[in-house]
């Protein structure tokens, strides 16, 4: 059994070494000029494209998008964690988190090792995900505004810190 699981994970570590070698290749013919200001690249690609790789799997290009997610799967969550959602209608409180709330089917099917803590933990992952996925666009503006504010100034502030020594 050993054997099998270090073949299995030698050969996707080998698929993800070859991915990201194929992906390097693509990079390196798609980067025009660096800028000197900030010594970055810009991508230049400006079509979609799914490669084939050699060894199985697939490698996509999607120039201009910084992310995809899976949007409005809330159903499949809930098909896939069944046994979860039906302990949840049985908690004393509606809006029950399953975390320390008193009478909590969830947990006390945790603690009975009915329902096992790493699934349940899947489940809070998925959930927390699907709510950020379907968060407004406008939502996910101002939070990526904040964010690179935030870093400005974390930048502005070490470049003063230099200046000062």
């Amino acid at each position: 059994m050993q054997r099998c699981s270090r073949q299995a994970s030698t050969s996707s570590s080998i698929r993800s070494n070859d991915a990201g070698a194929y992906t390097q290749r693509i990079r390196a013919k798609r980067i025009a000029a660096i800028r000197e200001d900030d010594s970055k690249g810009r991508y230049t690609t400006t079509f979609r494209s799914l490669k084939i790789l050699p060894q199985g799997g697939l490698l996509m290009d999607t120039p201009g998008m910084r992310e995809q997610q899976l949007a409005e799967c809330e159903q499949g969550v809930s098909e896939t964690f069944s046994e979860i959602i039906a302990l949840a209608e049985q908690c004393r409180f509606n809006d029950c988190t399953h975390n320390l709330e008193p009478n909590c089917a969830v947990q006390k099917a945790i603690r009975k090792v009915e329902l096992s803590p790493r699934r349940f933990s899947s489940y809070k992952k998925l959930m927390k995900e699907q709510a950020f996925n379907s968060s407004t666009l406008s939502e996910k503006k101002a939070q990526d505004k904040s964010w690179v504010k935030m870093i400005s100034r974390v930048q502005i502030e070490a470049q003063n810190r230099k200046k000062r020594h």
